[in-house]
């Protein structure tokens, strides 16, 4: 009979109903074990939120161990899925910027302030930690462009490119401001330009994150004209020549040839113009060629020769 019921055991765990009630025997195991309350070590992410100007963040999040006393299942799912703890700069206690250590307990408060409904923490593993910060440096750049804007073929700016800000402010750790010397800009429009133009520029993200700037995009202005090439021949002319030196220049005219817009075409003459050679001693034996009267929006100034020999008899 003893021999009867013990095969009947082992063919009543090797059938499908007996895993099944070995699987059910273990859940509920596991549910009674789990349900038990044990202390163990989790990690608390900790953000912190900057709102101080004199003050730089160097990393946003910190994952700081703490001991809690809950069930199972409460730190298996800690460890899984940890809780944020949100630090706001301006409230934070005095420390030393040289090496901002806070305290756990404050943190503690903290976690018991924004989770008032937990009491299973018990403190932190750690005394105190360091914080990612460090002191403001107050900064103002010039900005610039990291490419100009596209021109169409035949098109050049009329005057130099302007922003509606002179300068921009960064809020810059010591470490970084030794990487920091301009602040670049992006356009955000590559279209092809034929006209005036007002567009949005974006600082380049690598220097964006660098420091906090007061603004991170600006506004780009400038006038566009069509270009044409524009070609005089004048006669040299000396000034500062002393009166007991009679001075002959191997060449009495040059050729001027530059690129201006096409509306400014019809007011531009040659009487505007003017192509001289300043006396000096010199030991090249040769006088530069200077030329007076360019428009400001000239472009691609081009003068044959740049420079002119010279004979000197007494």
């Amino acid at each position: 009979m003893a021999k009867q019921q013990k095969s009947y055991k082992v063919r009543f765990l090797g059938s499908k109903q007996g895993l099944l009630f070995l699987l059910f025997a273990a859940l509920i195991w596991v549910i009674s074990a789990f349900s038990e309350k044990y202390t163990a070590v989790v990690p608390v992410h900790v953000e912190i939120e900057n709102d101080a100007t004199d003050l730089i963040l160097l990393e946003k999040q910190l994952h700081v161990d703490a001991s809690m006393s809950a069930s199972g299942f409460s730190i298996l799912y800690r460890r899984l899925f940890p809780r944020k703890l949100v630090l706001f700069t301006d409230e934070l206690p005095a420390l030393n910027l040289d090496k901002p250590l806070l305290s756990t307990q404050y943190l503690a408060n903290s976690y018991r302030q924004q989770f008032p409904s937990r009491n299973d923490l018990n403190g932190f593993v750690d005394n105190t930690i360091l914080l990612p910060l460090t002191a403001a440096i107050v900064k103002s750049f010039t900005p610039a462009l990291a490419a100009p804007p596209a021109l169409a073929e035949g098109y050049q700016l009329t005057s130099p490119i302007q922003f509606n800000l002179n300068q921009v402010t960064a809020s810059v750790g010591k470490e970084n401001l030794k990487r920091l010397d301009t602040a670049i800009f992006k356009l955000l429009s590559d279209d092809i330009i034929k006209e005036d133009f007002v567009l949005k520029a974006v600082l380049l993200d690598s220097i964006a994150a660098l420091a906090r700037w007061n603004t991170n995009e600006i506004e780009v202005r400038g006038t566009v004209d069509r270009y044409s090439d524009v070609s005089f021949m004048l006669p040299i002319t000396i000034t500062n020549a002393p009166n007991t030196m009679d001075i002959e220049l191997t060449s009495t005219s040059v050729a001027l040839k530059f690129a201006a817009p096409l509306s400014s075409l019809k007011t531009i003459n040659a009487q505007d113009f003017r192509a001289e050679v300043v006396y000096e001693q010199t030991t090249t034996g040769q006088f530069p060629v200077v030329i007076s009267g360019l428009p400001d929006n000239a472009k691609q100034i081009v003068i044959t020769p740049p420079t002119v020999s010279y004979l000197i008899s007494e």
